[in-house]
């Protein structure tokens, strides 16, 4: 049960440690992004610039140790030449064994000569893998031809460490990592190897040598590497600060430009704001101007037409003077009852009717239901508005429109058959008013010329500062107008403001 549990806590701790490495791992890369460009450039070049001195370094000493290696092997060589193969007699080969003067011989030139200052131990190895003399004097159990003793008998001068088994070694040899060194020893007359020398060198002085040329080139890289990094590192902060100047720039043309983009919608809802309260001031212009008219010049002339009338009913002085008297009353009262007539018109057109609280439906059936009164005659009307949104500006518009359009329609063409058709469609409203029947007559549109282009020039620029379009279709049984107006237009304007 406690090694379950001890495994099963382990395996939570490892995928604790799992899960935990990849954040760590986010959590130092989004630091290091937030570093200054400088800052980043400084650390990675950092770490190249010790990655590339390690790797020299480590290079350096490989190919110094390498040159030592070789220069060891051939000093080592020539020193068993000259003074250990003379010792040696074709018996002593034959008989695969040294006598003991030679042995005596040896031991004393590894103490004395200069050679014995580096060399270690000294063996020599027959052809067939066996060991004719050590100066250990240990035995090998068995004979095997290892291959850098294959490559020294073949000629070859084989340098080698005894880190790296070979054959048999003792503690003390593979402790100290000596340098060995394989070398042909005898050779016979026909140039063949018949004993290969064997020696083992202490590596104090390679050592050093490897210690020495690793000191001196990580200072030579650093020597190298602290300036170059140093210069580079003010180039690459100089260019970061130019891009935070540039990036400051930005951020100033930027809010610049959003105050502008700020500024210019303001001024539009208020332009908006303007053109809607002008339109509306206008309506409220033209309603005061009805309202004056009615109620100023329009009594004054119904007062006159009175007096007229009752001096019309008195009798007058002389019986040759009534009949001459009476007919010029007659026809001052005909022209106060014509220029009333005209009047009052007038007024009517100009006096608009309340429509802040309709909706567009309510509005087309009044301008509707108000021409239908001053013609007397029914109009075909087909439409539908699904919204009941109330918008006092598009409302003036739409009942202008229909105003003016079917009036031109009854003026122009008195006996055709008028129709309205309207309807909404991708936010917009769509009115169209025709009359059918002839076409205008010639003397019609002569007399109102005038009047009718007043009119629908009016129209027209009344509906265009509305955002929508007009157009006029004339046809040979009569005339259609068709306007189209956005819904969203006047009323999100005004709704900005």
């Amino acid at each position: 049960m406690d090694s379950a549990r001890n495994d099963t806590d382990t395996a939570k701790q490892s995928l604790l440690l799992n899960v935990s490495r990849p954040a760590a791992l986010r959590n130092l890369l989004s630091a290091f992004q937030r570093l200054r460009l400088e800052v980043q450039f400084i650390i990675i070049a950092s770490f190249v610039v010790v990655a590339l001195m390690i790797a020299l370094a480590i290079w350096t000493t490989n190919r110094l140790e390498k040159t030592v290696f070789n220069s060891v092997g051939s000093l080592g060589a020539a020193y068993l030449q000259t003074f250990v193969a003379p010792l040696i007699s074709e018996e002593d080969i034959k008989r695969g064994v040294l006598p003991p003067f030679v042995e005596d011989k040896l031991k004393q030139l590894l103490g004395t000569s200069a050679l014995g200052q580096h060399v270690h131990e000294l063996k020599i190895w027959g052809p067939d893998g066996s060991l004719m003399y050590a100066t250990s004097g240990k035995e090998i159990e068995e004979e095997v031809v290892f291959d850098e003793l294959e490559r020294a008998l073949a000629g070859e001068i084989v340098v080698s460490r005894t880190m790296i088994e070979k054959h048999e070694y003792t503690g003390d040899e593979q402790r100290g990592m000596y340098i060995e060194v394989y070398a042909p020893l005898v050779r016979n007359e026909a140039g063949k190897v018949l004993l290969v020398g064997e020696f083992y060198e202490r590596p104090d002085f390679l050592v050093g040598e490897l210690s020495t040329a690793w000191r001196e080139t990580i200072s030579i890289v650093l020597l190298v590497s602290v300036p170059m990094l140093a210069l580079l590192f003010l180039i690459v902060r100089s260019g970061s600060l130019l891009i935070d100047r540039q990036h400051a720039a930005i951020r100033h043309s930027l809010g610049r430009a959003l105050e502008l983009s700020n500024q210019n919608r303001r001024l539009r809802g208020a332009a908006e704001t303007a053109r809607l309260e002008a339109g509306k001031l206008n309506e409220m212009i033209l309603d005061q101007i009805g309202t004056d008219l009615h109620d100023g010049p329009v009594q004054l002339l119904t007062l006159l037409k009175l007096r007229l009338s009752d001096m019309a009913a008195q009798p007058a002085g002389g019986q040759s003077a009534a009949p001459v008297r009476r007919q010029d009353i007659d026809k001052l009262v005909s022209t106060v009852t014509t220029a009333l007539e005209e009047l009052r018109n007038i007024s009517t057109d100009l006096v608009l009717p309340e429509l802040d609280d309709m909706s567009l439906s309510d509005t087309i059936q009044l301008a509707v239901r108000r021409h239908v009164d001053v013609i007397g005659r029914e109009i075909d009307v087909v439409g539908l508005i699904a919204s009941q949104t109330v918008d006092p500006h598009l409302n003036i518009c739409v009942y202008r429109f229909i105003q003016e359009a079917l009036m031109n329609s009854e003026r122009h063409a008195p006996g055709n058959r008028q129709h309205l058709r309207y309807g909404t469609r991708h936010n917009r409203l769509f009115i169209t008013v025709a009359d059918v029947g002839a076409a205008p007559s010639t003397t019609a549109l002569l007399r109102s010329a005038g009047r009718t282009g007043l009119g629908t020039i009016t129209q027209k620029r009344r509906i265009r500062a509305f955002g929508g379009r007009m157009r006029t279709i004339r046809r040979a049984n009569g005339t259609v107008v068709t306007a189209v107006l956005p819904l969203d237009h006047s009323g999100g304007s005004f709704d900005r403001q």
